[in-house]
């Protein structure tokens, strides 16, 4: 009896040895070697984001003081380019923050750090976070709202999405079902972080953000469209 207990004891570490290696085959044999971006062509956000559209005007050295998506440290090893740049709306004087973070490869170990993460480590406290969808002409963008505080000194609610490859992904499940579907086709997907804030107590602020995002993407040519919000709305 002991005897069979051990020998099923054996077979089972050998048969999840088997599974293991398996799985790490069938990784291997999954992995993309083409990159997504060579596709499309690597963008270039500082040069693709106009500085006037619409009623936004860009603020010259406007993006200063943002909160950094990662530590200084991190920057070059997580991102292909980061981008920041705020606008003034001529109309109401209000200032909107523009804040991109773009990787080429959005391995596993290479992933986008989103607000939710990055703001915490700055200092900064989520009071809450809503998902949302903007409702821009082009098609409805997966995104979601964030209240961030700093203490007593500052409020800033925020919107931020992000493009994986062809598509705008809400949460990691998502983002990661978008990175196995182009891996199944061969490709190491690209990545974007898009995030718009103000630093304000005032209503209507994630209003003037939806705003701000659909007069943007109305600004982009196409193809630069779809560099921002992938192929939502073709």
């Amino acid at each position: 009896m002991l005897f069979k207990q051990s020998q099923i004891r054996t077979n089972l570490l050998v048969f999840a040895l088997i599974l293991m290696l398996g799985s790490v085959a069938l990784a291997e044999m999954v992995k993309p070697r083409k990159y997504w971006a060579d596709v499309i062509g690597e963008p270039h956000y500082s040069t693709l984001i106009p500085h006037q559209f619409g009623d936004w005007q860009a603020i010259p050295n406007g993006g200063k003081a943002m909160v950094n998506p990662v530590q200084e440290e991190n920057l070059m090893r997580l991102y292909s380019e980061t981008f920041a740049r705020s606008y003034v709306n001529t109309r109401t004087k209000r200032i909107i923050m523009l804040s991109i973070a773009y990787g080429r490869d959005q391995s596993n170990d290479t992933q986008l750090h989103t607000p939710e993460a990055c703001y915490p480590s700055q200092g900064f406290r989520v009071e809450s976070r809503t998902e949302h969808t903007v409702a821009s002409k082009f098609g409805p963008l997966e995104s979601v709202r964030l209240m961030t505080t700093m203490g007593t000194r500052r409020t800033e609610p925020l919107t931020f999405f992000v493009r994986v490859g062809d598509e705008v992904a809400r949460g990691s499940r998502d983002r990661n079902l978008a990175r196995i579907k182009m891996a199944f086709k061969g490709y190491r997907v690209d990545g974007m972080l898009f995030r718009v804030s103000e630093v304000t107590k005032r209503d209507g602020a994630y209003e003037l953000q939806d705003q701000f995002i659909s007069d943007l993407l109305s600004a982009l040519s196409p193809e630069g469209r779809r560099r921002v919000i992938g192929s939502v709305g073709t």
